[in-house]
């Protein structure tokens, strides 16, 4: 199953993009959390950090099927993946974002070209009681 969304740049962008997920089918209860944290957090930093303008929208593409992909796109510029982020993620200030998604994403990266990409894949447990994602730990 898949969906894509086309959400405004603004301050309720990384709102719809969870409510987004409410019409997902094939996700269970702990994969809609998870996922509808690691979407808050990418959507999050594609308003904040792409420098749109409230008219430009943000692109989140989500596809369930024995992985978990999802893919969060922008017109921005971009940045480089960091090699490595510190134990503890932010700063005070916010920052948790790439530090979440390093954490409980399987994997994950960066496609800069015309449009800015990052995309993250959860791995989905067995289906007997594995409790989160697994962790790249």
């Amino acid at each position: 199953m898949a969906a894509v969304r086309v959400l405004h740049a603004g301050p309720d962008a990384p709102l719809a993009a969870r409510r987004a997920l409410e019409g997902l089918d094939g996700l269970d209860r702990e994969e809609r959390q998870w996922l509808g944290l690691l979407v808050s957090e990418l959507v999050t930093n594609s308003v904040r950090h792409a420098g749109m303008s409230s008219t430009e929208t943000v692109s989140v593409a989500v596809s369930v099927g024995d992985l978990i992909r999802l893919d969060v796109t922008d017109p921005g510029t971009g940045f480089e993946r960091p090699g490595e982020l510190p134990d503890g993620g932010g700063n005070g200030n916010g920052g948790w974002g790439l530090f979440l998604v390093d954490r409980l994403a399987s994997r994950w990266g960066v496609e800069r070209g015309p449009e800015t990409r990052v995309w993250l894949e959860l791995e989905r447990p067995p289906r007997e009681g594995a409790s989160q994602p697994s962790s790249r730990s």
